[in-house]
């Protein structure tokens, strides 16, 4: 029984291997099919943008993100003491707005906005 599954898990893994070395080419082949092109896709800075003071955090946000992204930044201080905490959100953003909060027992001091021009 022991044999069985030892070569059902060799076989498996090495259809795994094949499925991932093909989807790997599969990708490849498509850059440079899209490098080929003659069309070119061309990312810039988000302009329109604003932010500022939002609750206990800090908001931004952008009215044309041109290709590029861009999310809200905080300063906290901590209300005993201590460095200053800097927060930003995990996910950048192409529309809409983006919104960072304080942690508890932090005064938020100030906050602003990180743009950049790829995705």
């Amino acid at each position: 029984m022991k044999k069985k599954y030892s070569k059902v898990l060799t076989a498996t893994g090495m259809a795994a291997c094949f499925i991932l070395g093909l989807q790997g080419s599969a990708n490849a082949a498509r850059a440079e099919d899209t490098s080929a092109s003659t069309e070119m896709s061309i990312t810039a800075w988000p302009t329109g943008c604003s932010n500022g003071k939002y609750e206990d955090g800090w908001a931004a946000k952008c009215t044309d993100s041109n290709g590029g992204r861009y999310r809200a930044t905080v300063t906290c201080k901590p209300d005993g003491g201590g460095p200053l905490i800097v927060r930003y959100p995990a996910v950048w953003k192409s529309k809409g707005l983006s919104i960072v909060y304080c942690p508890p027992l932090t005064l938020n001091i100030s906050g602003g906005i990180i743009t950049k021009s790829t995705s």
